[in-house]
């Protein structure tokens, strides 16, 4: 079957082998398109080198055809993939329409061959040729052959010219690659063109394959050797291996081709161990993560890693990473340990449940000390009434006194509990459609004595008809009472007025007053929820706030606003706006009971005067 002679076939299968081996090679290393390219280059040229080795070896002549036959199979797709390989090298876009149309004339070509039998469009004759030590096949050409051949020499060239290109248009280290490239790229299309223009000088034998293999040597020290392929080739060792958090680069299928020193911390595992590997192998945490990116160019989560009794939390980045040509070239990973963060977040949500349980603790001890306290407090002033109507002189004046503390200390115990159901949200509405001018009116009456105790005069301007509002009226009434009672409490000299006047939807209840007036920063701090305040800034400190504070609370929870503008020394103007709202309460239903949250309808500047 064999004659014998390797002496000039052992070029061949040496040249075969190394083709394998560098296609194994670029396989462990496989990064991305160009990679993957070279990898089917190194493997095509070693089939046709072994296909060239036993056709010289092969004694009968049919054998030695079929094999050469064979060998086209390798020979025509190489060409394209070469140039691909270039393309995708030198960031040249090629859509996959294009790269499936490159391989038409290949495919045409390798049918034509198959069936050559019944055309010789590719092959006209096969006759043997006899040379001193082997004997090899002597062709004449059909058509066809010429045009593949042509169109080969196309795609050689193109990519020869693609390297050429980069060698041009770039500088320094990046170039002395390039010209390597360039080096490579030269070898096969070189020995292609001598076998046709001279093949007695090279005992008419096409070591194309050869040269393929020899180029392949140089593609390899150029891509793998200098780090063509790497992601980051210059940087990696400066930035990416001082850094704290872990970073992992993988082709676009998942395969481990570098990570840093962190990521060995990080995952308590040797760098060496995890290279080489599929990155969900060697870091199982990362699965999820991993198929959840798999149609995403970028992804991010958090992931607990449980190290055995330990604990640990990852925050997980994984990224495309894509070429100028928008080619896949593989993942970018990043891992961060926060730990430390998500516990403190954990402690944090824990206090500020804690400090939540205790503000409820704290409202309902304030609520039922209020009650409790307001039970007999209600009868010391009730006692006092009868006191005052039954006795004379200083004992009258005693009993007045008794009944104007208790009311002092019952409107504080009032405000007490409402500053608690506010700051927690747990105020009552009882909404019932409500005559606004007569429950402002009745408020009003109740500090006409001290006023006019004072010597102050009371002026009103209220609408004569009915002004109706779906409104608590006992909120309304404790709002309207703190306002009244500051007017009256900080109002020395001059006049209290209050006026009542609706403008388009709204109601505007305004009462003005010529007293003390307030500090800007009282007004400013108006609108702020209560429980965010200092002493200073919610007025206890002065003995003042407490009740227009409530009295503003007690308003926005209706649905309305309280605006103050005052100046001090010359006087204050209090303005509750009421808006008419859609629906109302049926009068003949019984008020209906909810609770409310903290509603914070958005509020003009408190120093504006809506006339």
């Amino acid at each position: 079957m064999f004659d014998g002679s390797f002496s000039i076939a052992w070029a061949f299968f040496a040249s075969s082998i190394l083709s394998f081996e560098l296609a194994m090679h670029a396989w462990a290393k496989r990064r991305n398109a160009y990679s993957n390219a070279f990898f089917a280059v190194m493997l095509l040229a070693g089939f046709w080198s072994l296909c060239s080795g036993l056709h010289l070896v092969l004694e009968d002549f049919d054998h030695k055809v079929l094999i050469s036959s064979i060998k086209f199979a390798f020979i025509l797709p190489l060409p394209v993939t070469w140039v691909l390989m270039a393309a995708w090298f030198t960031d040249v876009k090629v859509s996959k329409r294009m790269v499936r149309l490159l391989y038409v004339i290949p495919i045409i070509t390798m049918l034509l061959i198959a069936t050559n039998s019944w055309h010789k469009l590719v092959f006209i004759s096969n006759t043997p040729f006899e040379q001193e030590s082997f004997t090899t096949i002597e062709r004449e050409y059909g058509v066809w052959f010429w045009v593949n051949m042509g169109y080969a020499y196309l795609m050689i060239v193109a990519g020869f010219g693609l390297f050429l290109r980069k060698v041009i248009m770039t500088r320094g280290y990046v170039r002395v690659q390039a010209v390597i490239m360039v080096i490579g790229s030269a070898l096969p299309l070189l020995s292609n063109m001598l076998y046709f223009l001279g093949p007695g000088a090279f005992l008419f034998l096409d070591w194309t394959p050869v040269s393929f293999a020899a180029s392949g040597v140089f593609f390899y020290i150029g891509m793998f050797r200098y780090r063509m392929l790497d992601l980051m080739p210059i940087a990696r060792g400066q930035i990416i291996s001082s850094m704290d958090d872990g970073v992992v680069i993988t082709d676009p299928t998942g395969f481990v081709l570098e990570v840093n020193d962190a990521t060995g911390r990080l995952v308590s595992s040797e760098v060496d161990a995890l290279s080489g590997k599929h990155v969900t192998d060697v870091l199982p945490f990362l699965a999820p993560a991993w198929e959840a990116a798999a149609t995403e160019d970028q992804y991010r989560s958090e992931l607990p890693l449980i190290d055995g009794d330990e604990r640990h939390w990852m925050v997980v980045r994984i990224r495309s990473v894509i070429n100028d040509a928008d080619v896949l070239q593989g993942k970018l990973i990043l891992l961060r340990d926060v730990t430390e963060r998500k516990e403190a977040e954990i402690h944090l949500v824990e206090s500020r449940e804690r400090i939540q349980e205790l503000s409820r603790l704290k409202s309902a001890f304030l609520s039922n000390m209020s009650h409790d306290v307001r039970t007999p407090l209600s009868g010391i002033i009730g006692l006092a009434d009868v006191l005052v109507e039954e006795t004379e002189g200083d004992q009258q004046e005693l009993a007045g006194m008794i009944r104007s503390s208790g009311d002092r200390l019952l409107k504080l115990l009032n405000s007490i509990l409402s500053v608690s159901h506010l700051s927690s949200g747990t105020l009552d509405q009882n909404v019932e459609s409500t005559n606004v001018v007569a429950l402002a009116k009745n408020v009003m009456v109740q500090y006409e004595r001290d006023a006019e105790d004072k010597g102050l005069e009371i002026h009103e301007t209220i609408p004569s008809d009915m002004v109706v509002r779906d409104v608590d009226p006992a909120h309304i009434a404790h709002a309207l009472s703190h306002i009244f009672d500051h007017a009256v409490r900080f109002t020395d000299s001059g006049s209290i007025a209050m006026d009542i006047r609706e403008k388009g939807a709204d109601l505007l209840i305004r009462v003005t007053d010529t007293g003390r007036g307030f500090d800007p920063a009282f007004v400013a701090s108006i609108d702020e929820p209560i429980d965010t305040l200092s002493l200073a800034e919610f007025g206890l400190d002065k003995g003042s706030g407490l009740g227009l504070r409530v009295a503003h609370g007690l308003i926005q929870e209706s649905g309305g606003r309280l605006l103050i503008a005052s100046e001090p020394g010359i006087g204050s103007m209090f303005t509750i706006v009421l808006p008419q709202k859609e629906t109302a309460s049926s009068p003949d239903r019984p008020p209906a009971l909810r609770t409310a949250g903290r509603v914070r309808p958005t509020a003009p500047d408190a120093q504006t005067d809506p006339r």
